[in-house]
């Protein structure tokens, strides 16, 4: 099936009442996530990293939820089974062959065309859109986000089950690409000039995602006051994600989503990475920009600002 980055419900339902998913090589994923505190690193390596009948049997409020009610013929893709905490990330990339049995667990295919949607923030593309991102960090581009997620589809009287479908296990392969996502080693690795990445703010497109009232620390930050003095790190710009979607849960234009980022500060032209407190966010900033460019070279700070907190406390300075 051909590639659209954004799909809407009648397109999709169209899909479903003809009996393609599952069947023509297309799959959706219901990626309702509820965040909860990060587990223990040191636990959770010892108990569930790499043993997947134990992490995907883990009951959790997510699941429950899309056992109450999903897309037919949805399957679950969890967050919390798709990336593991390590010491200093919420939600750290796993190797690609720990990545690649996961999604083959969830009986995805190589050549498969895969929906994404959720519930949750954000018009119900914010997990979604870290799924997105996911899929393209490991080489499959052939991913689209439901606009509006389980929301719209639920507004549009649209069919719902929940029957948990149970697919046989798939050939996906994963080939990760590294160029999509930037390190702290890479931001923070002084240069030939003496400065690091973070420093040359005039020649990046530096995107904090997150809401203004975050950014600018007028309300919890989500980051400990004891460790930072501050609410961003300074160069980054504001490019709040929650502006990019309508009253109706949907997100808007390319030509609005432009002219919004333009206004905030972003200039055409310059490389951008996106950022947030845990990459989530971050992820569907970037999602949005490639639709008004796909070109744009976008590449995304996974462990955004939690993972700064714990690494490098003083570059977050400002705004508080």
């Amino acid at each position: 099936m051909s590639l659209k980055r954004l799909v809407d419900c009648k397109w999709l339902v169209d899909q479903v009442t003809k009996g393609a998913v599952n069947k023509q090589g297309l799959r959706v994923l219901d990626c309702t996530f509820k965040p909860a505190p990060k587990p223990d690193p040191a636990v959770f390596k010892s108990t569930y990293y790499g043993q997947w009948d134990k992490l995907m049997n883990k009951p959790s409020d997510h699941k429950a939820e899309f056992s109450k009610a999903h897309i037919p013929g949805a399957v679950h893709a969890n967050l919390d089974d798709a990336m593991y905490p390590s010491k200093t990330e919420r939600f750290a990339l796993y190797p690609p062959e720990l990545f690649e049995e996961y999604v083959q667990r969830l009986g995805l295919n190589q050549g498969d065309h895969i929906v994404v949607y959720d519930r949750g923030m954000n018009g119900g593309m914010m997990w979604a859109a870290k799924f997105w991102w996911l899929f393209k960090t490991y080489g499959h581009d052939n991913v689209s986000v439901l606009n509006g997620g389980f929301h719209a589809w639920k507004k549009g009287n649209y069919p719902v089950s929940s029957e948990v479908v149970q697919l046989p296990k798939g050939d996906w392969k994963a080939n990760l690409r590294s160029d999509l996502n930037v390190t702290f080693e890479e931001l923070t690795k002084k240069q030939d000039d003496g400065r690091d990445l973070i420093d040359k703010a005039d020649e990046v497109n530096f995107l904090d995602a997150r809401k203004k009232e975050q950014f600018h620390g007028e309300e919890d930050t989500g980051l400990d006051p004891y460790m930072v003095n501050g609410s961003y790190i300074p160069g980054f710009i504001n490019v709040p994600v929650n502006q990019l979607v309508d009253s109706n849960g949907l997100l808007k234009s390319p030509e609005e989503i432009k002219t919004y980022a333009s206004s905030k500060g972003f200039r055409e032209g310059k490389p951008i990475i996106t950022s947030c407190n845990t990459g989530i966010q971050a992820s569907l900033l970037a999602f949005a920009l490639t639709l008004v460019d796909a070109q744009y070279p976008i590449r995304l700070y996974n462990g955004s600002l939690k993972e700064m907190e714990v690494r490098a406390p003083q570059r977050i300075s400002a705004g508080a």
